[in-house]
């Protein structure tokens, strides 16, 4: 009996697949040259049935703040001071004054919903929680400011 055109489509798809992959594995070619052969009578279609196609990559939104973003003189735990203004109508930038100079940093996506501004050029990283502000300098790993927060904020609190 002739072999169908669609089974001869399917020797030729999925037979060199198979001796490859029984190859990979150490199995003997004519074992190989038989498992591609018993695939071949298998129609396309059901050989595309059995396949599951990939699962969708679901891109994770980043989660917006449920906070508004801290602006103003900051003082921090360790008395240094920073400025951070933010540029526009959003919170997708800022301008940092720190040390006399000022940064503009752009904001990066989280997945914690924490905001988070770098600026490349000049190494600088800002990440902003609820509770503080942290400044560090990416190039030299370390930590350049910690538990800072806005004046206006630090007096109401030392108010009460």
């Amino acid at each position: 009996m002739n072999p169908s055109p669609s089974s001869r489509l399917a020797t030729r798809l999925l037979g060199p697949a198979c001796i490859g992959l029984c190859a990979g594995v150490g199995l003997p070619a004519a074992h190989a040259a038989s498992h591609a052969a018993s695939h071949a009578t298998k129609a396309p279609a059901a050989i595309a049935a059995t396949v599951a196609p990939p699962a969708p990559v679901v891109a994770q939104a980043d989660p917006l703040p449920s906070y508004a973003m801290k602006g103003g003189r900051m003082i921090c735990g360790d008395r240094l001071r920073m400025d951070v203004r933010i540029e526009g109508k959003d919170d997708h930038a800022i301008d940092l004054t720190w040390k006399g100079r000022h940064y503009l940093l752009l904001r990066k996506p989280t997945t914690t919903g924490a905001y988070h501004f770098d600026d490349q050029k000049a190494g600088l990283v800002m990440i902003q929680i609820p509770a503080k502000s942290m400044l560090f300098d990416k190039k030299d790993m370390m930590r350049l400011a910690d538990d800072c927060n806005p004046i206006a904020a630090t007096k109401l609190v030392a108010a009460q």
